[in-house]
């Protein structure tokens, strides 16, 4: 009992001393965030310098070391190349998130986000071979996505470029969404498709 004990107070410790290394990363980036912004763990940041990236209040985001047992041990990103933004709303939760934005993933408020979720605004290459055997280009098409207020996505899911996914909507769990979610319907598969229409409102 006493390890125990020991074990849980060294957890919170460490979470504690990981949110405020957390925020200072993102100060030192030049992200602007809202009150009570907490990021327990280790959360890999790579933003280019004309990226903008915005946090709104009560954020919270763990991020590898095990804080989340769906995760595991594996670490959350956010990656924002030039001219791209990365916008998160109020009341907005996420584990080990991969958010990557060529020119933009926009969170609305009240959302979460399911453990190991990636949101990638890019294919990264093209699909031309010709385009791929060159280096110095990716020629991947590009296009934002938007993610409405009080949305749920599972576990695992991949949000692929240009998907808006409406309001109140879930992204069941291991899904891949290809194209808009309406609001108000529950979503899944590879590719993800309506199976059910939401009346709660």
């Amino acid at each position: 009992i006493k390890y125990r004990v020991f074990n849980k107070n060294l957890k919170r410790i460490r979470n504690r001393l990981s949110s405020y290394a957390n925020r200072l990363r993102l100060y030192l980036y030049g992200v602007e965030f809202g009150r009570n912004c907490v990021i327990h763990g280790k959360l890999y940041i790579k933003l280019f310098p004309s990226a903008k990236v915005s946090i709104g209040d009560d954020f919270y985001c763990s991020s590898g070391w095990n804080v989340n047992a769906l995760c595991t041990n594996r670490r959350g990103a956010f990656y924002a190349t030039e001219n791209a933004e990365i916008r998160i709303g109020n009341n907005v939760g996420m584990s080990s998130p991969v958010l990557w934005a060529h020119k933009g993933v926009i969170i609305g408020d009240n959302v979460k986000i399911g453990a190991n979720s990636i949101l990638i605004d890019t294919d990264s290459h093209s699909l031309d071979y010709r385009m791929r055997r060159s280096p110095s280009t990716d020629g991947g098409k590009t296009m934002p996505i938007v993610v409405e207020d009080d949305v749920l996505i599972g576990a695992n899911c991949i949000i692929l470029k240009g998907g808006r996914i409406g309001a109140r909507s879930v992204v069941g769990a291991g899904s891949v969404v290809t194209r808009d979610v309406p609001p108000d319907t529950v979503v899944a598969g590879n590719p993800a498709v309506v199976i059910k229409n939401l009346d709660i409102r």
